[in-house]
């Protein structure tokens, strides 16, 4: 028999002591970290941080029980004792990422085989309540990375102001939306777009996005303003100092200020390449002198409206509807390499409201809050249905009153995004102390395009280039303006 003596006796039992005891000490140390973490938080990170620890914790069992498992078979491993000819069932569960944040907690997890940002969406419902949670939004930030938001309490209900950031050449390039739910900047392009829809029911946020992007363009001259408040109110009241034309919810005269903005699209069409030496004025960016024409057209169904009756009035404002279409049409079509831009805002962007032929030409869409997935889908077409954590229908609480859903510059699919509040008197006073700065672009063409001919001679007849009394238009014009499309 073999004897053991007391030094390998003391050595077989001192070493387990010490790896017990540097185990425990370890332990101790981790569980006194997350101690002072959570007794350093303040109040509104504690629920997030026990959220946090129970989703990092019970991960694996609560994946499995969701169905977020890929189940596959392999060969066993080399040091295994079976046969290599036999499979072995393998489950993989995603590795995630946990962060505790104010309003709840952040998880990225990566994708494995088929499970993908479908699959996690499915079981965002499971999740939220294996979590403890109201919520878990579900959105893909990269190929491979789902990120997963366990909400307490929605970033997106938190109000934010416009704070009355300076206007630069990026605020011509790239609308400032607002902040997405990570606080995060989100921008909408608008170098070369001519068109924009904005949706929504009323009252959810749709004024003060046009209010936001107003102040953020006023101070710069190389911008100049068309305003059109189809509710006839009080609403445009004090920006309409800021704009080249202006008008109310009366038919004719909107149709009349857009046929002066065709007008100058067309002559812009065909001296840009004289004047600019390019064949698109975003290749330079708008100027003073080639300023960026904003047309805002606030509930523009009120203009595109037919009422189809019979009598003589009825007809006459039929015709007006049509002509206004028509101009407005044009305008998306051809103005994006002249520096004209249409801006559409409505409650309801079908095609009984605005024009399809309008509608599905416009570059950019943000939707409000909508009651039905067929007004979600006509402003945003139908990818929004593959996105159900951004719909539409799910921001008609009033807690979203001001939060859009839209397509992002840079971002993947669709994005939520709290957007600015401007209040009335900030929106007023930046137009009054820009009011300066409002000039007639078509006068300002005339200018250029008589000191790019030689001798300074304006062309016989004045052509496109005449400058004209806002309120009305002349009784005769050239074949190649915009009085066609008034007959």
């Amino acid at each position: 028999m073999t004897t053991i003596d007391s030094a390998h006796l003391r050595l077989l039992t001192v070493v387990p002591a010490v790896l017990l005891a540097g185990a425990g000490v370890v332990a101790t140390v981790w569980l006194t970290a997350h101690l002072v973490r959570y007794l350093l938080a303040d109040a509104e990170i504690r629920p997030a941080l026990r959220v946090g620890w129970r989703i990092r914790y019970t991960w694996r069992r609560t994946a499995m029980r969701v169905g977020l498992v890929q189940t596959e078979h392999v060969r066993p491993p080399v040091w295994s004792s079976r046969p290599q000819t036999v499979a072995v069932r393998r489950e993989l569960v995603p590795a995630v990422r946990v962060r505790a944040r104010r309003w709840g907690a952040e998880v990225d997890a990566s994708t494995i085989g088929r499970l993908g940002l479908a699959e996690f969406q499915n079981a965002a419902a499971h999740l939220a309540d294996a979590w403890r949670v109201p919520q878990v939004r579900v959105a893909q930030v990269r190929p491979g990375l789902v990120r997963l938001r366990a909400l307490l309490v929605d970033p997106l209900t938190q109000p934010t102001g416009w704070y009355g950031h300076a206007t630069t050449v990026d605020h011509l390039k790239a609308w400032s939306a607002g902040v997405d739910a990570d606080s995060q900047p989100v921008t909408i392009r608008s170098s070369g777009v001519s068109g924009v829809v904005v949706a929504g029911l009323a009252g959810f946020g749709k004024t003060s996005l046009l209010n936001a992007r107003f102040c953020q363009l006023a101070p710069s001259p190389a911008v100049q303003f068309v305003l059109i408040d189809g509710k006839g109110g009080p609403d445009y009241d004090e920006l309409f100092r800021r704009a080249w034309l202006s008008a109310k919810d009366d038919p004719e005269q909107v149709r009349d200020h857009l046929v002066r903005v065709h007008e100058l699209m067309t002559g812009r069409q065909r001296c840009i390449r004289a004047v600019l030496g390019v064949k698109n004025v975003w290749h330079l960016g708008p100027s003073a002198s080639w300023p960026l024409v904003v047309v805002v057209i606030d509930e523009a169904h009120t203009f595109f409206n037919e009422s189809k009756g019979t009598d003589v009035e009825s007809k006459k404002r039929d015709a007006v509807a049509r002509q206004t279409a028509r101009l407005v049409e044009e305008l998306v079509r051809k103005g994006r390499n002249v520096g004209v831009q249409v801006i559409l805002a409505t409650q309801k962007a079908t095609g009984d409201a605005i024009p399809t032929k309008i509608r599905d030409n416009c570059q950019v869409a943000v939707s409000f809050a909508q009651r039905t997935s067929e007004a979600a889908t006509a402003v945003l077409g139908s990818d929004i249905t593959g996105f159900p954590d951004e719909h539409p229908r799910r921001l008609q609480d009033p807690a979203y009153i001001g939060v859009a859903s839209m397509v992002a510059e840079g971002r993947p699919g669709f994005t939520l995004v709290r957007t600015p509040y401007v209040s009335d008197a900030t929106a007023g006073r930046i137009a009054a102390d820009t009011a300066a700065l409002v000039r007639d672009p078509l006068r300002l063409l005339a200018d250029a395009a008589r000191a790019d001919r030689p001798g300074g001679q304006d062309r016989e007849g004045g052509g496109s280039f005449r400058q004209e009394h806002p309120a009305a238009l002349p009784a005769s014009s050239p074949p190649t303006s915009g009085e066609e499309l008034r007959r």
